[in-house]
């Protein structure tokens, strides 16, 4: 990550006695940017940047929220594909390990769906239908990837 704070010393134009702390935010790969505000004095500065301080972790805080409530949300892409379809997806993953994420990936509910499509539906003699079988834990409808190994 760049630097995104920066702060330059210069006399106040209205009274060259007096110094300004103008605190400039750059975006990522620019040197100089934008003054944000300007203090007259080192305490006005350590306000501000316990002010800047507590934004930045209340930032942090919802995004945590909002990723929490997003994935806890059944994604519309995934609601519309059938069974089937993921099905195929799976079947198609480059690897057994890839496979397992992606199906791992999908909602509880959605998990469920595909579940009882494949274990009543696709063959278990013949491609990822045996494999799936072997490692679809019931109770977490989940893929175990340890059992890969």
């Amino acid at each position: 990550m760049g630097k995104y704070f920066d702060v330059q010393v210069r006399t106040a134009e209205d009274d060259p006695s007096e110094t300004i702390l103008e605190v400039r935010v750059s975006l990522e790969g620019t040197e100089t940017g934008q003054v944000l505000t300007t203090c007259r004095t080192l305490d006005q500065l350590s306000q501000l940047a316990e002010v800047l301080r507590r934004e930045a972790e209340l930032l942090v805080d919802q995004a945590g929220e909002a990723l929490r409530e997003l994935e806890s949300r059944p994604r519309d892409e995934e609601m519309d594909l059938a069974p089937e379809e993921v099905w195929k997806q799976m079947e198609a993953a480059a690897s057994e390990e890839d496979m397992f994420r992606y199906f791992n990936a999908l909602s509880e509910d959605k998990r469920r769906q595909v579940a009882e499509y494949i274990l009543t539906q696709v063959s278990m003699f013949k491609g990822r239908g045996p494999v799936f079988a072997e490692h679809y834990n019931i109770v977490e409808h989940t893929l175990d990837e340890e059992k890969l190994l």
